[in-house]
């Protein structure tokens, strides 16, 4: 038979370029479930200390039985705060797209916390790129750029606090007679702070390094993750296509006064979120150090970028836990107490006003799920 009455090539079944199963919402919804009962139950064992589960569930209730709730309304006034300073900082970052102002991105921002409240894998990111390019005709992938660039600056003002208050942990254990501490001691304390400031120091660096030659970052980084064995050629692609994504966005950042406004709202709204922890634990009489809060902020940070269920219970939970643990050793049962206090006066009203902007806006969760399939299959994941 001749070449040319060869049957023609018919394209591979849907099923082959389906996306990978661990990419799928219902493997990140049962991974993020895993991790948060993991974190839950791992923090409240460490609070049983071989007492019963019901004995420690009571302590709970009477540590919130007996907390000063005068601090609900500070806290709801910083919570506002720190979410108008990310949309004025977004703002700065949209400034080569065109100038909108903080009251049009006020909104989409809370719409996009309040789906990562209740949707897996952060994809509340998606929907906030979604939402704010439907409604400002811009392209989703320079959206995208700048809450890349955003991540950067995030993890710039996270690190940067939580180094300062690990630089001066061993004196604030000392000046808390903690030298005692069951658990290692203060030696191991002193250890295990200068190990976490040395790697949150490294990062600084390379996020320093990022913002100012992003070229031979991307370089440097591609080659690196090339080298890593075992990694998915998925994941791969998709991490250098967010560092990609995010070095083009730094190279609008050119202008001193933006780069400038843009650092500085980044640590302006973190030192909001480290004051709401700050009052969540006088809340419960946990008196402790505004350093050592900044300590708390920094391991809750880096705790919920870990796959968690929708709205990151469990993991804020352990995070508070196991550092508080060295601080107030006898009030395990206010610290757990005052970390569910501290996330659902932020997840409460963030989800509600998120939600109301959302049905505000005229759009549908179909408009979204049918958008996700779209980008699916397009191969571009989003955020």
């Amino acid at each position: 038979m001749a070449a040319t009455d060869d049957p023609p090539i018919t394209p591979p079944p849907a099923e082959a370029t389906a996306r990978p199963w661990f990419r799928s919402k219902w493997f990140n919804l049962a991974l993020g479930l895993v991790v948060t009962f993991a974190s839950l139950g791992y923090a409240l064992y460490v609070m049983a200390e071989g007492q019963p589960l019901g004995v420690v569930l009571q302590q709970i209730g009477d540590a919130f039985s007996q907390a000063d709730y005068i601090t609900l309304l500070p806290i709801w006034g910083l919570l506002f705060l720190f979410y108008w300073v990310k949309a004025w900082r977004w703002r700065m970052l949209l400034a080569p797209l065109g100038i909108y102002p903080t009251s049009r991105l006020f909104p989409p921002t809370l719409i996009g916390f309040a789906f990562n409240n209740v949707l897996p894998a952060h994809l509340g990111e998606f929907v906030r790129v979604f939402v704010f390019s439907r409604q400002s005709g811009q392209s989703k992938t320079a959206v995208l750029t700048t809450l890349v660039v955003e991540r950067v600056f995030d993890v710039i003002a996270i690190l940067v606090l939580l180094g300062v208050g690990l630089a001066f942990l061993p004196d604030v254990a000392a000046s808390s007679g903690l030298d005692e501490t069951a658990g290692g001691g203060f030696a191991a304390i002193q250890e295990k702070a200068l190990l976490a400031a040395g790697v949150a120091a490294v990062a600084v660096l390379g996020a320093a390094a990022y913002l100012i030659w992003p070229g031979r970052f991307v370089a440097v980084f591609e080659g690196v993750l090339a080298r890593v064995p075992l990694l998915p050629e998925s994941w791969r692609a998709e991490l250098c296509r967010l560092v990609e994504t995010g070095a083009s966005g730094l190279a609008s950042l050119k202008s001193g006064p933006l780069l400038i406004g843009v650092v500085v709202t980044s640590f302006l709204q973190w030192g909001f979120n480290g004051l709401m922890i700050h009052l969540s634990l006088w809340s419960f009489g946990i008196h402790v150090s505004p350093l050592v809060s900044c300590v708390v902020l920094g391991a809750v940070a880096i705790g919920v970028t870990v796959p968690s269920s929708p709205g990151y219970f469990g993991v804020i939970q352990f995070c508070s836990v196991m550092v508080l643990k060295l601080f107030v050793p006898d009030q395990k049962p206010a610290v757990m107490a005052a970390s569910i206090y501290f996330h659902m006066a932020q997840w409460i009203p963030v989800t509600l006003l998120g939600m109301l902007y959302f049905v505000r806006s005229g759009l549908h969760v179909a408009d979204i799920e049918h958008e996700a399939e779209a980008e699916g299959e397009d191969g571009d994941a989003g955020p």
